[in-house]
């Protein structure tokens, strides 16, 4: 269960991706927001003690507190906290992150086989074993990626992998649940591995290099689809949700929405409410 300060966190870090409270703008004192969550100032000095963290937020002269131009000037610590915070991941940060995968995945797939291919084969003849859900791909790529990103002897590989782990669980119902996208990901294990039995470095880097541009299509493909109407649902939470009256589920359940139990529970509770918002 979240503690009090850490709701209140989440609910600030939905507020700010949905543009409520602009760069620039300044947010209430902590009294004010205190009284608005019904909660001590020390609970909500704790909470924007971990936005300024992570580069949500900036104290300012007279203990004003400004929110950053933090797609500009934020790092991996703020990518950590919109993973932990955020009720739906911005699926356009989600395609930003896929497409940097086009960039580097290749390098470390032909780099972890020039340092110990016998290493990836090994976790590649694992792919064989794995039951064809979702899940079960989703985990196993994460851990194959992650271990050839560790391989390749790149120390800020697994680093930039781990800063973004929880996307993968977001996507596995939603990306691997398909039968066309398994089959395809199957495949690419299958000729990955055979480039590394063969020892063939240059050869696993052009096929991670064209297996990542096209699960960037596809999901770029399935992220439109099924979010034609999200900006209509963003615009109507701007208008009616600022921090103080924040409410996560407003955002909509979009491609990269939440998975497992406390979705279903959110769902529930949304049909349950008539019209309101949890």
């Amino acid at each position: 269960m979240k503690r009090s300060h850490e709701k209140i966190e989440r609910c600030l870090v939905n507020s700010l991706l949905s543009g409520a409270v602009p760069p620039g703008s300044a947010l209430e004192s902590e009294r004010d927001l205190a009284e608005k969550f019904s909660v001590s100032r020390a609970t909500v000095r704790e909470a924007l003690q971990q936005l300024e963290k992570s580069g949500w937020i900036s104290k300012q002269q007279r203990h004003a507190t400004v929110v950053n131009d933090f797609w500009s000037k934020g790092d991996l610590d703020l990518l950590a906290s919109i993973e932990r915070n955020s009720e739906t991941f911005p699926v356009d940060l989600a395609i930003h992150i896929l497409e940097l995968r086009v960039q580097f995945a290749p390098d470390y797939a032909r780099k972890a086989i020039e340092n110990n291919s016998s290493r990836v084969v090994e976790f590649l003849m694992r792919a064989k074993k794995i039951t064809d859900s979702g899940t079960a791909i989703a985990r196993y790529d994460w851990e194959l990626h992650l271990t050839l990103a560790i391989l390749s002897g790149n120390r800020i590989y697994p680093l930039i992998m781990n800063s973004s782990e929880h996307l993968y669980s977001r996507m596995r119902r939603q990306f691997f649940a398909k039968q066309e996208i398994r089959t395809l990901t199957k495949a690419y294990y299958k000729d990955l591995l055979q480039a590394a039995m063969e020892g063939d470095a240059e050869k696993a880097e052009l096929i991670t290099r064209t297996a990542m541009r096209q699960r960037l299509s596809t999901f770029q493909e399935c992220a439109e689809s099924s979010l034609m109407e999200e900006p209509e649902k963003f615009r109507e939470c701007r208008e009616k949700c600022r921090y103080d009256k924040c409410r996560p589920h407003d955002y909509g359940r979009g491609f990269l929405a939440p998975v497992g139990p406390s979705a279903g529970m959110a769902d529930r509770h949304s049909e349950g409410q008539a019209g309101s918002v949890k």
